[in-house]
């Protein structure tokens, strides 16, 4: 089956990296550039956004830098990475997608998948598969939902440089950042239980087993077969995998 990729870019993006995308509308074609994305079982939805360190809400770590956002639609994962210079299109798509493979790897190793080198490599062809085979959409877009989460990102960073007054904001700080927002539990839209929380790294997990690590399962699961990982999503079609 054919995987789709879908890549949701903000207007500031968009005006940063120079690439004058098509706004989306909803069925009736109102509401251009404010629609919802989501990915499911055949399909990963992410949004992009920019953070220009500059200007007086940024003092004294106004030095005109970059932080490129990237936060998946179901899991609201992020992956940030930092730019000292303007960077173009093809250095932030590259980026995204070494950045993707080394978030994904990271915590599948963590989570114990990979207990051989055979099983990194399984998981490493059946990403790049993924990412070779997808059929990947750009848009012109800005889904207030994740907008919304993607905005608490600069209450951490205030938070960060309050408490730990860096001497300048650098591509490590960035990375740790990035997994510690990931750890932080997040609630669903309009609930404020406990139960209703989620935890990004958790969901962005779940869906990697599935998509990637098909055969590696030590544990069984109902309705799945021997060695999968179960679909996080409410449909499931068959996915192919590299033979």
């Amino acid at each position: 089956m054919m995987m789709a990729l879908l890549l949701s870019l903000s207007n500031s993006l968009c005006k940063m990296l120079n690439w004058p995308l098509e706004r989306i509308t909803d069925a009736e074609g109102a509401h251009p550039g404010v629609q919802s994305i989501s990915t499911n079982a055949h399909r990963m939805s992410w949004q992009g956004q920019v953070i220009h360190l500059s200007g007086k809400q940024w003092y004294p770590y106004d030095d005109g830098s970059w932080l490129v956002v990237f936060m998946e639609a179901h899991s609201r994962y992020c992956m940030l990475n930092h730019y000292p210079m303007k960077p173009n299109r093809e250095q932030v798509l590259a980026d995204f997608y070494q950045y993707w493979k080394l978030h994904l790897v990271g915590w599948l190793r963590a989570r114990g998948v990979m207990s051989t080198d055979e099983d990194g490599i399984w998981v490493l062809d059946n990403i790049e598969h993924f990412f070779e085979q997808s059929q990947v959409t750009y848009f012109r877009n800005l889904d207030p939902s994740i907008g919304a989460h993607i905005a608490d990102l600069s209450a951490y960073l205030h938070e960060y440089f309050d408490n730990y007054r860096p001497p300048g904001f650098e591509h490590d700080t960035a990375w740790a950042l990035s997994i510690y927002i990931n750890q932080r539990p997040r609630r669903v839209k309009g609930q404020r239980r406990k139960q209703d929380q989620f935890y990004p790294a958790l969901r962005f997990t779940e869906d990697a087993l599935y998509r990637f690590a098909s055969g590696l399962s030590t544990e069984r699961y109902p309705n799945v077969n021997a060695g999968d990982f179960p679909c996080p999503y409410p449909e499931a079609p068959a996915l192919r995998v590299l033979e």
